[in-house]
């Protein structure tokens, strides 16, 4: 399900022209925030090289993500592959609101790859994951992008009435709350508890 989140070039579409077989799939493909293009994902891969940035979410690489995946998502779910640009990649922002980093191991005098390269890979590698038609899902699934959104904005106002973390501006305050909340692994269950109580202690539950 390939999402465009916020292209900058409004003629992206047009790469078709050169990639095989994608003219309909970037026909189809919807422009989307990033907040809206992870709402129903419980999970959030961001996609990065380890040369020129430090990153505080766990590393998943490519040969250990399928069991990583079904590990996350046992008890059922959707997973995000988030891609930057190619010239910039991902900004810390957008690292923010991921689960994990995952890593497409390369040789130590290559430690990056094109953006064409790495999408292809981890397609393939995806493609070739088992399917298991029948999954046992007994357990709290992980909370969505969504929910993750609405605890977030609900903890700032926490935050704003009691005072805390003042020294931070509030766009810092939510990217602190919001990648906390990704690296948690928090169920659904976890945050409908957490948001009632917040919503308990500030008198609007």
């Amino acid at each position: 399900d390939l999402v465009a989140v916020e292209p900058k070039d409004e003629n992206w579409r047009l790469a078709s022209a050169s990639a095989i077989y994608a003219s309909e799939l970037l026909r189809r493909a919807p422009v989307m925030s990033l907040e809206e293009a992870v709402a129903d994902c419980s999970v959030v891969l961001g996609t990065a090289s380890d040369h020129n940035r430090e990153v505080r979410q766990p590393r998943v690489t490519m040969p250990a993500l399928e069991p990583w995946l079904k590990k996350k998502l046992r008890a059922g779910g959707r997973a995000a592959i988030l891609f930057g640009s190619e010239t910039a990649g991902l900004n810390n922002e957008e690292m923010w609101l991921c689960s994990a980093v995952l890593r497409i191991p390369t040789a130590p005098d290559a430690p990056s790859m094109n953006l064409g390269q790495a999408v292809a890979v981890i397609a393939y590698a995806l493609s070739r994951f088992k399917s298991e038609k029948e999954v046992k899902r007994s357990d709290d699934p992980l909370l969505e992008g969504r929910q993750a959104a609405d605890l977030t904005e609900l903890a700032l106002r926490a935050m704003e009435r009691t005072g805390m973390n003042h020294h931070l501006s509030v766009a810092q305050r939510r990217l602190k709350f919001r990648s906390g909340l990704m690296r948690w692994s928090m169920t659904r269950a976890d945050a409908s508890f957490l948001s009632g109580l917040l919503k308990r202690l500030m008198g609007e539950g």
